[in-house]
């Protein structure tokens, strides 16, 4: 695949962008641009690639959902049983904190499978909400369908070659610091940055692929804006560890992530 230079990268956006989205969208919110995600998900150039992904996802979570809630909710109350007696008022913290600890390994796990299994898809949405962003004088390359598709599943697998050993020393040092008083403050922080990081490569990285931008150079635009990427991250991470939610915001993370790609990565402003 060629690849094009950041400089003329961003002439390309310029030119074919529509007048009216000619401002970035740095002002946006995070929950903002996933509610423009959300209103696209139907938009006709995108609904089947959309629902396509969606009906696997539903048939494969539901499942998954379903029976690690049971096991779950098996093992924190034979955890519940072994406490003594008299440590009973701590029972609650304890649910707490292995019920948020629960919904994050959720949230992160739900977002890796179901972007592996969409990836396919998703890069021809990503590819398809370009050209609705740019207007019709915006010319995509001519690869076809099949291709795209590969290439977005491959590009998948790039992503977690880079994520899974990082993800790992963030949880090693996340646990190690959490033994430490005062310090161990920070573990929860340190997690949180790296999951906003993480997904806002994550999603950004559909459009970039369009634009057929190597991963290295967006590491690098993302980092040259990255609170306003870890912003969108968050956003995403918290709607990912809602059941049912996490179904439609996925996709609409998707779309979401392209247009921030399109509006106020890739265009010199």
């Amino acid at each position: 695949m060629l690849f094009l230079p950041q400089d003329k990268l961003l002439r390309k956006c310029h030119s074919f962008m529509n007048p009216a989205n000619q401002n970035p969208i740095g002002s946006l919110s995070g929950p903002a641009l996933l509610l423009q995600g959300a209103k696209l998900l139907w938009h006709s150039k995108v609904r089947w690639l959309i629902l396509s992904p969606l009906l696997i996802n539903i048939l494969l979570f539901s499942s998954l959902t379903l029976a690690a809630g049971q096991w779950l909710g098996g093992w924190l109350e034979e955890l519940i049983s072994q406490v003594p007696e008299w440590l009973h008022w701590l029972i609650w913290v304890i649910w707490l904190l292995f019920a948020g600890l629960a919904l994050v390994i959720y949230a992160l796990s739900f977002t890796i499978f179901a972007n592996l299994i969409g990836s396919p898809f998703y890069g021809v949405v990503a590819e398809r909400i370009l050209i609705i962003e740019r207007g019709e004088g915006y010319s995509p390359s001519n690869t076809s369908l099949l291709q795209i598709a590969w290439q977005s599943f491959v590009r998948q697998l790039q992503l977690l070659g880079y994520f899974i050993p990082r993800t790992i020393a963030v949880a090693l040092v996340t646990l190690i610091i959490s033994f430490m008083p005062l310090i161990n403050l920070l573990a929860p922080v340190i997690a949180g940055a790296w999951a906003a990081w993480s997904l806002s490569i994550q999603y950004l990285d559909y459009g970039a692929e369009a634009d057929q931008v190597p991963f290295q150079q967006l590491l690098a635009l993302g980092a040259s804006k990255r609170w306003q990427g870890m912003g969108f991250g968050f956003t995403v991470l918290m709607a990912s560890a809602i059941p049912l939610l996490n179904l439609l915001a996925l996709p609409a993370a998707v779309i979401g992530g392209t247009l921030l790609w399109c509006r106020d990565y890739g265009v010199k402003t």
